[in-house]
């Protein structure tokens, strides 16, 4: 694709998929590009360490990246403000204040999202998982009930967020002295339906053994008055509830003309690059790869990073992009809440302390990676 002489590098999304281009945004400078980053906040969570914030194994300041400092102190421009659709025949963004941003090159790490309406009341009557920021007044909401009462917690959604969710929640509880019933449910038969049966038998032990309960056949349809009610007809009442499952990509792509997958995410080839439209990028959940299925989880999105990268710079120098090959079998660990980890490698699973260890030395080699040399504070904006 022919390109200016100075280029507009536009990122929109501060996330997994980019953070490694952040940090590396000075490769694009001497390539010539003039690098923007755009973004909601001078802050990105990362969402593997989100759990274990809810419960303060971690505090906020250590859970997140500040992609502004970042951006700027390799002479890149820092937008605050959500992208809301894209023309890219055009080549422009348009901001949610309704202010346009052209681009020369684009790439998108806009993650996902649970829907409001994803459950008829749900609007008003849980807290959704994402964005990670979240989990803070949900932490602050459980805090506030436990000093007065023993709340109903409820946790919808059985997979791998729904199980650390509610094990997280359990520990905090517990260490602040509170009582509380925790509930997770879910419409299958089994806690981890996606995951080999062994790895749902012992992330269930953990939890029973805490005295969480899991209700499973339980389709959450409706939410009012602090009240779900289930596709069979059952119900069931909550002080406070948790929304971890209908997880989607981000509308940002719908009215536009690029090629997307059914549920809407950029339709990208092995390159990460759309199909349809060169020049525009993307890596994360806001992705799908053409002939592939891939599980939305984060360690996609890190190693899709270095291939943006590298793909990025190769269309400013006018090489051939590389291509991704996603991991096929990857590890997965997860925090339970009571110091140990589910890890899941197949064949090998086990829970462990160690296998905890093990998953917090990988999350805080990977922040120390890419979090600006001096970053401190713990304060939520």
């Amino acid at each position: 694709m022919n390109l200016p002489r100075n280029p507009a590098l536009v990122f929109v999304g501060g996330g997994h998929a980019h953070i490694h281009s952040l940090i590396c945004a000075r490769d694009f400078r001497k390539a010539g590009a003039r690098v923007f980053l755009i973004g909601p906040d001078r802050y990105h969570y990362y969402s593997g360490m989100g759990p274990g914030m809810l419960s303060r194994i971690y505090e906020p300041g250590e859970v997140r990246f500040d992609v502004l400092r970042l951006i700027e102190s390799r002479e890149g421009t820092f937008i605050r403000g959500k992208v809301v659709s894209v023309d890219p025949g055009n080549r422009v963004l348009y901001l949610d204040s309704g202010v346009p941003v052209p681009y020369d090159l684009v790439s998108f790490n806009v993650g996902s999202y649970i829907p409001a309406d994803l459950i008829p009341g749900s609007r008003d009557g849980a807290y959704p998982v994402k964005p990670i920021e979240k989990l803070e007044e949900l932490r602050k909401e459980i805090l506030e009930k436990i000093s007065k009462e023993s709340p109903r917690i409820l946790v919808i959604g059985a997979g791998p967020a729904g199980v650390e969710i509610s094990g997280n929640i359990c520990r905090l509880v517990q260490e602040n002295g509170g009582r509380a019933d925790i509930f997770l449910a879910g419409p299958g038969d089994r806690i981890l339906p996606d995951f080999p049966e062994k790895a749902s038998r012992l992330a269930s032990r953990s939890l029973a053994f805490r005295g969480i309960r899991i209700v499973n056949h339980f389709r959450v349809e409706s939410m009012e008055n602090g009240v779900a009610r289930a596709a069979s007809g059952a119900k069931m009442s909550y002080d406070i509830a948790v929304l971890t499952m209908g997880i989607k990509p981000r509308p940002v792509f719908r009215e536009s003309s690029l090629a997307q997958a059914p549920d809407g995410s950029l339709l990208v080839g092995d390159d990460l690059q759309s199909v349809s439209h060169p020049g525009v990028f993307g890596g994360g959940d806001c992705i799908s790869i053409q002939g592939k299925t891939l599980p939305r989880v984060g360690v996609h999105a890190v190693r899709e990073g270095p291939v943006l990268h590298d793909n990025l710079l190769a269309v400013i120098e006018h090489r051939r992009p590389g291509i991704f090959h996603p991991q096929k079998n990857y590890l997965l660990i997860l925090n339970l809440g009571d110091g140990t980890g589910l890890f899941v490698r197949s064949p090998l699973i086990f829970r462990s302390a160690l296998a905890f260890l093990l998953k917090d030395r990988i999350d805080r080699r990977f922040m120390k990676t890419y979090q600006v040399s001096g970053e401190t504070g713990d304060e939520i904006h």
